[in-house]
């Protein structure tokens, strides 16, 4: 995929959010320690870590949902338009959410408001955006969003509670309310966590559908690299609360330059090569960021190749391809290794 041009529609800027506990606050987890990316007009971008890396609390950070106390943004911007969602009201929030940037949220059961139907809650997030609108014409458009979506017998489920909807309806149904306002921006919260294989293919295909007939773009946060190759124009991957490797898909996968892309990549099962392969896991354990030190690369202690200058210095992100960016020090051995394995 070629480098992606355009109008950027989000800028995130060295963003952090921590989490504070203790008497005093004096316990500080770095969730996001520095996290950047720009996302384009119409583009499907992929957020990629693992369980701990800081994708969720990036996402709600931009969304401005952090729980305070404990969460709290400390410093960075977010540039939705060239305004800095971070300086934002709460009323200018409320406004945006919804219309300009919405979210699907990891477990659409907890999402959905148990105590009122499927319609109903679409409806209510429609009329809130639009205040000229009927109940009615409300209703009836909700139930033509769950059409849209894939739903069967729209009219029918957008009479009935979550409870009656499976895990892949509700999904469905969360999608349906998060673009029912057409908005800019499409943030997407491991949409397909608690799915079956063939229902996170139907999800996912539905954004990709959803972003190219909207004109939207996507973040998708995510683990599933599967799911990256096939669907995103450009990926970060974040460890420690910061991207450590960013650009294009295909440049990503094929000349990997960070150790960490590189020990998820080898930890995918192939269907190509010879069945005593095996796979090769990361070794360690994410790290605990109310411990790792400021001025230190956070994968250094799981990194075959790390240095005492990776202990002692955090590396920059520098260019390595065309839109292509990564931080580390040791760039030339990992893609030395990259392209000796099958």
């Amino acid at each position: 995929m070629a480098v992606q041009e355009g109008e950027v529609i989000l800028d995130v800027q060295n963003l952090q959010t921590w989490f504070l506990s203790g008497k005093h606050q004096e316990t500080r987890l770095r969730a996001v320690d520095g996290l950047s990316y720009q996302v384009h007009k119409g583009e499907f971008v992929a957020v990629v870590g693992e369980s701990g890396s800081g994708k969720s609390v990036s996402a709600l950070s931009v969304m401005g949902l952090v729980p305070y106390p404990p969460g709290l943004i400390v410093g960075g911007k977010v540039l939705f338009h060239g305004k800095d969602l971070l300086q934002a009201t709460d009323e200018e929030m409320q406004a945006i959410r919804g219309e300009k940037i919405a979210m699907v949220f990891q477990e659409p059961s907890t999402a959905l408001n148990p105590v009122v139907t499927v319609g109903k809650q679409i409806a209510e997030a429609l009329r809130i955006h639009n205040p000229g609108m009927s109940k009615k014409e409300a209703m009836a458009k909700a139930a033509g969003l769950l059409g849209e979506v894939g739903i069967p017998n729209p009219e029918v489920r957008a009479r009935q509670y979550p409870f009656e909807l499976s895990g892949g309806m509700q999904q469905r149904a969360m999608i349906a309310m998060a673009v029912s306002c057409g908005p800019e921006l499409l943030v997407a919260d491991e949409p397909t966590t608690a799915l079956d294989v063939t229902v996170q293919a139907q999800v996912l295909d539905l954004l990709d559908r959803l972003r190219k007939k909207l004109g939207m773009a996507v973040v998708l946060i995510t683990h599933n690299l599967g799911v990256v190759a096939r669907y995103a124009d450009s990926v970060k991957v974040v460890y420690g609360g910061k991207a450590v490797e960013t650009g294009p898909t295909d440049a990503v996968f094929e000349e990997p330059c960070h150790p960490y892309t590189l020990g998820l990549l080898r930890a995918v099962p192939r269907l190509d090569l010879p069945r005593g392969y095996g796979l090769h896991p990361i070794v360690g354990e994410p790290p605990d960021m109310s411990k790792v030190p400021e001025e230190s690369c956070a994968f250094a202690a799981r990194c075959r190749y790390a240095t005492d200058g990776c202990r002692e210095g955090r590396p920059p992100m520098e260019e390595v391809g065309e839109g292509h960016y990564c931080a580390c020090f040791h760039k030339g051995e990992t893609l030395e290794e990259r392209r000796a394995l099958p």
